[in-house]
């Protein structure tokens, strides 16, 4: 009996191994594993941007969730910041790999016997520091080491109990506060934006009035490649120490 535990760690240990190689398979840059009470523990916070509510629990999603499945996503090229519009909404064809990579590994859940889901009710950046993938940066976004504010985040909910990783703990950004300087909009504070001033918020959903309003700024830092194509604002990554362009 003593040795059972050791056992099933050891079982764990090669599923979560093979799990994280899938996704690196499947075009991952990083990929993590949380455990549910771990990101369940933390206080809901309100997702404006993308999700427009409250974020929620693993379990509201999943009953017996155990395990969230953290993928990463390099943008390696200016490009990758594309918008398009389409109708009356906007897409961007270039963070695919972002439904795609999830949509594979939740394939090789279910073949195991467990279930996945793909979620964006989630905190994607509270996920990636408890992932190990880097530190929330003063321009409100993760700072990896390697790849510095350049990367894009997806996560998957899964029965499956993985070993988490361990969080990461270091303070990236120090006394550097080049990204509040460099803003456009004056929409940084540190570790906060304001999306009411934020570009990317403006151009994306703002009104009418805010965007006229904001016409100049918009035409400079979000430059239009089409009539339906824009690159959003990068200004507060460009400046970042980390992940320099090449």
């Amino acid at each position: 009996m003593g040795v059972e535990p050791f056992k099933i760690d050891s079982e764990r240990g090669k599923f979560t191994a093979e799990i994280k190689g899938k996704a690196l398979d499947a075009g991952a840059t990083l990929v993590g594993i949380v455990s549910a009470n771990a990101i369940d523990s933390l206080p809901p916070i309100w997702v404006g941007w993308t999700i427009k509510e409250y974020t929620k629990k693993t379990t509201d999603l999943m009953p017996d969730a155990k395990s969230v499945i953290v993928i990463g996503y390099h943008i390696w090229d200016d490009v990758l910041e594309i918008a398009l519009r389409k109708d009356d909404d906007w897409v961007y064809p270039c963070y695919s790999p972002l439904w795609d990579i999830p949509l594979r590994i939740s394939h090789h859940l279910e073949t195991k016997g467990y279930e996945a889901v793909s979620t964006s009710s989630l905190s994607k950046k509270r996920l990636a520091q408890l992932a190990g993938f880097g530190a929330y940066g003063k321009n409100a976004l993760i700072i990896n080491p390697k790849y510095g504010p350049w990367i894009r985040l997806g996560s998957l909910v899964t029965n499956a109990e993985l070993v988490p990783d361990q969080p990461f703990e270091q303070d990236l950004c120090g006394d550097c506060d080049n990204c509040l300087k460099v803003c456009p909009a004056g929409a940084l504070t540190p570790y906060k934006v304001d999306d009411s001033k934020c570009l990317v918020r403006i151009h994306l959903s703002g009104s009418a009035e805010e965007i006229d309003k904001n016409k100049g700024l918009l035409r400079r830092f979000e430059p239009s490649l089409t009539q339906n194509a824009h690159l959003m604002c990068m200004e507060c990554q460009k400046v970042c120490k980390y992940g320099k362009r090449t």
